[in-house]
């Protein structure tokens, strides 16, 4: 007797004329983008936890508040040393005054000096010539008058490398204030992060949350996840990874929808037979998408045009030649057939099928030397 089946129990699917892409089966967690790693602006100690890994947070919401007492101090410090610079740099602009003020004063004597000793030498050569003096004292009044004019001008410069002098520790007096305020303000901002605040909206991945424990400044705080975009980490047996490449096509199904996108990192070392990649979405904001979701991930090696194919399914064994039925006229007719590339969506079909043909791709069991199957409606 031939045997019979149902067609309501069986799945089945026309040739078609198309394009198919070869993929390599891979598993996939979907994750954020990106993560920003908080680190502690000061050196204190965590005083309180406000959010909890596994919270979400609003950008500038805080996360945690550390102990500032000790940056407080220094921050103090330098504000009372700033105090001091600034009534140094009072102190110098006084002393300038003085010294200089006290210079000219000197200056001006000794001008008015000179003019006196022009005139008596003016008068001894006046004297000299009516022979009222002689001149060994004409000799000594213009002696004294040269002394004179080169203390002026000895005292002239001195004038100028006293204002040259002062104006040098008054522009490096000026540069420690300026380097001295860079730290204040450097100081007052690491005391506002002392509570520190999330950089975006997202998840907190992870929080030191143990209260009075020291930290250093720079240390690791808290990591937040942006939950705005995502990607997704994928494995895969390295026995494939040979063919793993940056940019290579990935499609992602999250139920029984596709999302595509490309690698764009792949992990260079192997950890329990696996290769990890990343793989950057084209659409990493879709609505479906969820931090820690599980996913099925499926890598494109090659894509073949205008070829024929059927969709997948539990008839097709993975041979390259195997047995499949066709229906014909109510009935399904054995045929042998030789696929190519597959995915999880089509086979490809190289010979043995015709565009149009109908066939049965469900399982069937215990027919192999069966050639027809009478399908009932």
């Amino acid at each position: 007797m031939e045997p019979t089946a149902s067609r309501a129990e069986l799945s089945l699917a026309k040739v078609t004329e198309g394009s198919i892409e070869a993929t390599l089966n891979a598993s996939g967690q979907v994750m954020p983008e990106y993560e920003f790693l908080i680190t502690s602006p000061i050196h204190g100690k965590i005083e309180q936890v406000i959010r909890h890994a596994g919270e979400s947070v609003q950008a500038g919401q805080s996360i945690l508040q550390l102990n500032k007492e000790e940056t407080l101090t220094n921050y103090h410090k330098m504000l009372d040393e700033q105090a001091a610079n600034h009534n140094r740099e009072a102190q110098l602009e006084l002393n300038l005054e003085r010294s200089v003020s006290e210079l000219n004063t000197q200056y001006t004597i000794k001008q008015m000096h000179i003019q006196g000793l022009e005139t008596a030498l003016e008068h001894e050569r006046a004297l000299l010539k009516i022979g009222g003096s002689t001149d060994e004292k004409v000799k000594q009044a213009n002696l004294n008058l040269e002394i004179s004019q080169l203390e002026l001008q000895q005292l002239k410069k001195q004038i100028k490398n006293q204002q040259k002098l002062m104006q040098s520790d008054r522009k490096g007096l000026g540069y420690q204030i300026s380097i001295q305020q860079k730290n204040i303000a450097a100081y007052g901002k690491k005391l506002n992060e002392a509570e520190v605040h999330s950089p975006a909206k997202g998840i907190v991945t992870w929080v030191n949350s143990k209260i009075g424990a020291e930290v250093g400044e720079g240390a690791e705080l808290a990591r937040v996840a942006d939950l705005s975009s995502y990607k997704i980490e994928g494995k895969i047996t390295d026995a494939y990874a040979g063919q793993l490449k940056n940019g290579t096509e990935v499609i992602a199904r999250i139920e029984d929808q596709e999302l595509r996108g490309v690698i764009s990192n792949i992990q260079p070392e192997v950890e329990g037979g696996m290769v990890k990649f990343f793989v950057s979405l084209k659409k990493n904001n879709h609505p479906l998408l969820r931090s820690n979701l599980k996913v099925e991930l499926y890598v494109v090696t090659s894509i073949k045009h205008k070829v024929l194919r059927i969709k997948n399914g539990a008839a097709f064994t993975g041979a390259e030649q195997q047995q499949v039925f066709v229906m014909k006229d109510g009935e399904a007719l054995a045929r042998t057939i030789k696929v190519g590339i597959s995915n999880f969506e089509s086979i490809e079909v190289r010979s043995g099928l015709k565009a149009g043909e109908e066939v049965i791709i469900s399982e069937i069991k215990n027919l192999n030397n069966v050639k027809k199957i009478t399908i009932k409606d």
